[in-house]
């Protein structure tokens, strides 16, 4: 199963490589062959990871469900959920921060790659097997509006 997480706030390149791609067996220089060139599996890996992220438009799929980004406003965590899932065509896990996890922070998109990373076809994921339902917000929750920084209001 793999995660494809669209952070609402940026982060370290080289944090969502070691979080995300080192687990793929086929990102393994060996599986390469005579054709591995130092780093290759890191490219491999990012180009993959940004296609998958320009498919995913998190925020254009909740400007459609008509969830924009507002300071004060509130939105049932079951409408955020639906529409990403209706937009993904599978599961969605959802991450809150703040002091009553009532702040909207990340989405990852779930799905079962079938084949190899560099090649194979992501397919999403019905249900959430061993990774559960993660999603730690609260019933309602704000989606803030991002200053010109990154950085949430």
């Amino acid at each position: 199963m793999l995660m494809a997480s669209s952070s609402l706030r940026s982060g370290p390149w080289e944090q969502e490589y070691n979080g995300h791609a080192t687990c793929i067996n086929t990102l393994a220089p060996s599986c390469y062959g005579d054709s591995y060139r130092s780093g290759l599996e890191v490219v491999d890996y990012f180009v993959r990871a940004v296609a998958l992220f320009r498919a995913l438009d998190t925020y254009y799929a909740l400007e459609r469900a008509e969830i924009a980004p507002h300071p004060t406003r509130r939105y049932a965590l079951a409408g955020i959920t639906m529409a990403l899932e209706q937009f993904s065509g599978g599961r969605v896990v959802l991450e809150c921060r703040g002091s009553k996890n009532d702040t909207l922070h990340s989405v990852t998109y779930v799905y079962h790659l079938k084949g190899s990373l560099q090649t194979g076809h992501f397919v999403p994921a019905r249900d959430l097997t061993k990774e559960g339902d993660a999603a730690n917000c609260a019933p309602t929750v704000r989606y803030l509006p991002k200053r010109p920084n990154g950085d949430e209001l």
